[in-house]
């Protein structure tokens, strides 16, 4: 398992720079001179560059050693979170996220496949929460001291500071990670075709609209706590912790839940509990000591679901070879961030029209179809198929 520490290092970078806007999107907005909503914009344009980008880079990326393509993508990735901090305006704030973006979600896509086959084919989930890990422990402490950092230092520092963890996870991914062969290529045509396999297409709606739908509200959290729930700055930021501490407790135990009754279930359950979280929140928006409880729940049930749908969508697609299970974990991180990208921009209208308390709402919508998705995936348990073990080098390369 100390393999993974390089990968879970790269998504704790990655999840820094995708989550810390939460807590600076009002500093971020004063300082632009935009909306609130506008600036909401920069977390749908990151999203959106990693579901249209992703395929395309993985399908280019997936034919080399999975192990340097991972470097690159960090050194970019690095690159973006630079671009941000520098940028002289919005337009610049924009490019420097849509770089990030792109390398972001081909790293998840050529990284959980390569975490899956370091360790044996029962243990797949679990090594692949092990990397989503690194996202959810971001949600702990990187989000919560990246908004401390951002407010006495300024958020140009935070991202910054991102961007050095990209370097350093690149480093740590160079020198822990086993070198891989080649894996097969699939153009994007290939990669369309996976579309046409019912459960798997099913699977990435509910892994976009049941994970994405978080995002409708947690993007807009902030004023939501700050000055619905009458939230001090101090209070804001425990609540981030607790929300973070959350994600860790569903992401484990999605992963464990998985490998133990698989995959299926664990969606379902995930699905059931994220819709009672967002009827709770439309419940008790003004109180805040069960809107803290409250927001402990959705991030257990919001995290309970991604390595249940990640394991899930690269197992259906075992059958087909590794090139279409890279597609397909590819494909699953485009339907996390099309969601994201989604429900992120559907709470900014909600919060330009109709105030941001009306934000569960479409979270609540976007379950309910998750959840009705949810009962065409598959009825069988695919966490048992094939999933490659351990890649060794080509004889022909050194």
């Amino acid at each position: 398992m100390i393999r993974l520490i390089s990968l879970t290092l790269a998504a704790f970078a990655i999840g820094i720079s995708e989550f810390v806007l939460v807590g600076l999107l009002p500093t971020i907005a004063a300082d632009t001179g935009i909306s609130l909503g506008t600036a909401g914009l920069l977390v749908t344009s990151y999203a959106l560059a990693i579901t249209l980008l992703s395929p395309v880079l993985t399908s280019l990326l997936s034919r080399y050693n999975s192990r340097w393509m991972l470097v690159a993508l960090m050194i970019a990735f690095t690159i973006g979170n630079i671009l941000v901090a520098t940028a002289g305006g919005f337009t610049g704030l924009l490019i420097g996220r849509i770089v990030a973006g792109a390398a972001h979600g081909t790293v998840f896509a050529l990284g959980a496949p390569a975490a899956a086959a370091i360790v044996p084919h029962d243990k797949a989930a679990r090594a692949i929460s092990l990397m989503f890990l690194g996202l959810t422990v971001a949600m702990v402490i990187g989000v919560p001291l990246g908004t401390i950092i951002g407010s006495a230092l300024g958020w140009r520092t935070t991202f910054l500071l991102v961007a050095a963890l990209g370097a350093i996870a690149a480093l740590a991914i160079a020198i822990l990670l086993p070198p891989t062969r080649a894996g097969e290529s699939i153009s994007i045509r290939k990669q369309l075709t996976l579309l046409t396999d019912r459960p798997l297409a099913l699977t990435y709606v509910v892994t976009g609209l049941g994970f994405g739908a978080t995002f409708a509200v947690f993007t807009y959290l902030e004023p939501l706590l700050g000055e619905h729930a009458g939230y001090t700055v101090t209070g804001i930021t425990l609540t981030l912790f607790l929300f973070g501490a959350a994600t860790v407790l569903g992401n484990l135990t999605g992963g464990a839940l998985s490998d133990r009754i698989g995959t299926t279930p664990v969606i379902r359950i995930a699905l059931t509990g994220l819709a009672a979280s967002f009827i709770a929140i439309l419940l008790i928006s003004t109180h805040p000591t069960g809107l803290a409880v409250t927001v402990f729940a959705w991030g257990v049930f919001a995290f309970l679901i991604s390595p249940a749908v990640q394991t899930h969508s690269v197992a259906l697609a075992a059958h087909r070879g590794e090139g279409a299970q890279k597609a397909a974990s590819g494909l699953n991180i485009a339907a996390f961030n099309a969601g994201i990208a989604l429900a992120s921009w559907t709470g900014g209208i909600l919060v330009e029209t109709t105030g941001v308390t009306t934000t569960p709402w479409a979270a609540i919508a976007f379950v309910l179809i998750a959840l009705a998705a949810s009962t065409g995936i598959t009825r069988t348990t695919p966490v048992t198929a094939q999933i490659p073990t351990t890649e060794q080098p080509s004889p022909t390369r050194r």
